[in-house]
């Protein structure tokens, strides 16, 4: 899953950075605060687990102050739906095993400017357990039971990726590698891959 990503992430860079230099007149130098509102998709999964990775969402606030024309510090505050799933089939019964996790993520990124609109970022992430819920679908019937008590109430992940700026909208591709084990026994951690879009003011 994370070769895949960072593939993904290095073709885009790629793509963007041809993109920005034939697109140069499209974007200013911007220096000073900005700040806005973002929203995107997660694919989340949770290593050692026995899960594969589920799509859900994110969505919150960022603020950057760019200090230079190939730098700025940003600081976001994301609520971030996270865990994993599984599926298998037993005498032609299907079931679902589904761990939904809430996040409420505090990433500090450094952002390395390589053209106008193009940024490689890099930093750490502060994360607050929310909440957390196991689901179990069998023949049709769901069971749910709350599983917070499980998880740690703090986490902490790198977030690696690529921003880039066209006019005020800002697309963002990054993966959060998990550092921290996300529950109290055992050496899960979590990883998200994460693609937002968001309004810079």
């Amino acid at each position: 899953m994370k070769k895949i990503v960072l593939s993904l992430i290095a073709a885009t860079a790629a793509i963007m950075a041809g993109t920005g230099t034939a697109s140069a007149q499209n974007f200013d130098w911007v220096e000073g605060f900005s700040w806005g509102p973002k929203a995107g998709l997660n694919v989340t999964t949770m290593s050692n687990a026995d899960l594969n990775s589920k799509v859900s969402f994110t969505a919150g606030m960022f603020g950057q102050v760019r200090t230079a024309n190939w730098f700025a510090l940003s600081l976001e505050v994301l609520y971030s739906r996270q865990g994993g799933m599984k599926e298998h089939t037993v005498a032609g019964v299907e079931t679902k095993n589904k761990i939904k996790t809430e996040y409420l993520n505090v990433p500090l990124l450094a952002n390395f400017y390589v053209t106008r609109g193009l940024a490689l970022k890099t930093g750490v992430q502060v994360g607050f357990c929310l909440g957390a819920r196991q689901l179990v679908e069998t023949g049709g019937i769901t069971t749910k039971q709350g599983i917070a008590g499980q998880f740690h109430t703090a986490d902490v992940a790198i977030p690696v990726g690529i921003s880039y700026d066209w006019g005020r909208l800002v697309l963002d591709a990054r993966y959060n590698f998990g550092v921290s084990h996300a529950m109290k026994e055992g050496n899960s951690r979590n990883g998200v891959f994460q693609f937002t879009a968001g309004i810079r003011f």
